[in-house]
């Protein structure tokens, strides 16, 4: 009893020494970072004067410096520490992965070195956020806030993306963002086990499990993937709306969003990992706020089926986007969440969304212009577009009321008890 006492002792004073030094970490990377900022505002000289935005070098110095202050007066009380932990939750992220990209685009141009620099950069999530991470995410209290830190990290790189022109490979790494979603799994295991809980890659199949369900689901979802990508271009008959597809239409190198085949993978498998590991993280945190509540496991799947929508929104931020497509896209997203955090709930396993969202998003990237002309019985709608996210959302949320009512119920139940499970 004493030695495993001493033991727990040992760990604990191990663990605070290893807090310390992260602690000490963040600061001098804050401390840099004021550097960084101080020497972008003489880089870029009188032009700061001319773009005053929120990532105006000007903006980005007070910022830090507010920051710095905070964190050193965080010992003073709770009411400074909470502040210090707010502003570096909302701050630090874009502040790092900003001037980190000055730096290397600066360094890069001066050592005539820019496709180390461009490396570097790309490569930038893997390591740049870990301490702040490690220091305030890691340590939120409140399931609110910790919902709302997850969608402020997913948000990073869709503000502070820039381009690499060193190489074009390296480019399409970058402007997929798969580097990002690889951070995401590993910052989804750092703050999941901060707060008290696992990331499970897979659960264990319990006994309520049903195959003879779960096969024709999995055989609806393979369906869904052809037929919400030629659904997109508007078939000219029910036959082509139904199976009669053509796969002609399918050519990744040929893709009417982007330029190369690699582009197309690239950016599925960033969709499929980001995009579902953060459901993931939703749902947990969802699930523990509303564990008392007899509606939880339909208020979950709703509620992240919804956040699921909004962080579509970002796409306002393309030029090429109208308030009017954003909408349709997040309501579609929306139809396809509720089916997919059904799905979660029911298998929980995290990498089969993944794939099924990797597939579903590679089929319709890999959609060639020639799909796209001519006029179909969509037409027929006042928005074509419109009525093919309520005949998808339809269809998803009908299967998704069958996985996780009757029998499949005591699945979804013994599933969520082992997510939320708290390690003491």
């Amino acid at each position: 009893m004493l030695r495993s006492t001493l033991q727990a002792y040992r760990g604990e004073i191990k663990m605070d020494n290893t807090q310390q030094k992260i602690k000490k970490l963040l600061l001098f990377q804050l401390i840099i970072n004021i550097f960084f900022a101080i020497w972008c505002i003489y880089y870029e000289g009188k032009n700061i004067f001319k773009n005053w935005n929120i990532w105006n070098p000007v903006f980005i110095l007070s910022g830090l410096v507010i920051a710095a202050i905070l964190f050193i007066l965080r010992s003073r009380g709770p009411i400074l520490a909470n502040i210090s932990k707010l502003v570096d939750i909302i701050f630090l992220p874009f502040s790092f992965i900003y001037l980190f990209n000055f730096v290397c685009v600066a360094l890069g141009d001066y050592l005539n070195s820019n496709f180390f620099f461009d490396l570097l950069y790309v490569i930038a999530p893997l390591f740049i956020f870990i301490p702040v991470v490690k220091v305030d995410y890691e340590n939120i209290q409140s399931n609110l806030g910790r919902i709302l830190s997850i969608q402020i990290i997913c948000e990073i790189f869709v503000l502070t993306n820039y381009k690499v022109d060193s190489n074009k490979i390296l480019d399409n790494v970058n402007r997929s963002q798969i580097i990002f979603s690889i951070f995401l799994v590993l910052f989804a295991y750092l703050v999941l086990k901060g707060w008290g809980y696992h990331f499970y890659l897979g659960l264990k199949l319990n006994n309520q499990f049903q195959w003879k369900v779960f096969i024709p689901i999995l055989l609806f979802g393979f369906y869904m993937v052809f037929f919400n990508a030629f659904l997109t271009t508007n078939p000219k008959s029910i036959g082509e709306l139904i199976w009669k597809w053509n796969f002609e239409w399918l050519n990744p190198a040929e893709s009417q969003y982007f330029g190369s085949s690699l582009e197309v993978f690239l950016n599925a498998a960033d969709a499929g990992i980001t995009e579902e590991v953060w459901r993931y993280l939703t749902i947990v945190i969802l699930l523990v706020m509303l564990k008392n509540n007899k509606h939880k496991i339909s208020l979950t799947i709703l509620i992240s089926s919804l956040l699921f929508g909004l962080l579509h929104f970002n796409q306002l931020l393309s030029p090429d986007r109208n308030l009017t497509d954003v909408i349709i896209q997040s309501l579609g997203a929306v139809g396809l969440g509720i089916f997919l955090g059904s799905l979660f709930l029911y298998s929980g396993q995290i990498w089969l969304n993944v794939l099924f969202h990797f597939l579903f998003d590679l089929v319709v990237f890999s959609l060639t212009p020639l799909s796209f002309v001519g006029s179909g019985i969509l037409t027929i709608f006042n928005s074509p577009a419109l009525a093919h996210v309520i005949i998808t959302s339809g269809l998803f949320i009908l299967v998704s009321v069958i996985l996780i009512t009757g029998k499949r119920r005591k699945c979804v139940e013994n599933n969520i008890e082992r997510l939320i499970m708290h390690e003491n």
